[in-house]
């Protein structure tokens, strides 16, 4: 990856993923019961919720440009591929805080949902990638 367009792309896709990966987790976090005395619960739980609302969302887009798009050696330019599947999905999803999630459940609501969560997010993001790819074929 030596031309400068294609880590600009990748740059601007990850900041759009980003922005929209902090903008699911505040919505998520300004749903629940904040001001509740189980707020501390709330949040290591409705973290994990988010963390998983954009793990799916992203494999469902990832499925669909992978679906729809040809692969960099193909027509499309790569860095309209290195903006959508390596910036904009790869900065959407996140495994970092799915580990962190992982934790804070730990901590606070014990192995089952710790295992919940993790089973969760693979199982739905595999499924919704194979959705994204069925769709966009």
């Amino acid at each position: 990856m030596t031309d400068p367009g294609l880590w600009i792309a990748v740059a601007a896709g990850g900041a759009s993923g980003a922005v929209l990966r902090a903008t699911v987790y505040r919505l998520l976090e300004r749903t629940g019961p904040s001001a509740s005395a189980d707020a501390g619960v709330w949040t290591a739980f409705g973290m994990a919720r988010a963390t998983l609302l954009v793990n799916v969302v992203g494999s469902f887009a990832l499925g669909a440009i992978l679906g729809l798009l040809p692969p960099p050696s193909g027509d499309l330019p790569e860095p309209a591929f290195a903006f959508a599947a390596t910036g904009f999905c790869g900065a959407t999803t996140t495994f970092a805080t799915l580990c962190a999630d992982a934790f804070a459940l730990a901590r606070t609501r014990g192995r089952a949902h710790v295992v919940a969560a993790l089973v969760a997010n693979v199982v739905l993001s595999i499924a919704a990638l194979s959705l994204g790819l069925a769709v966009a074929s």
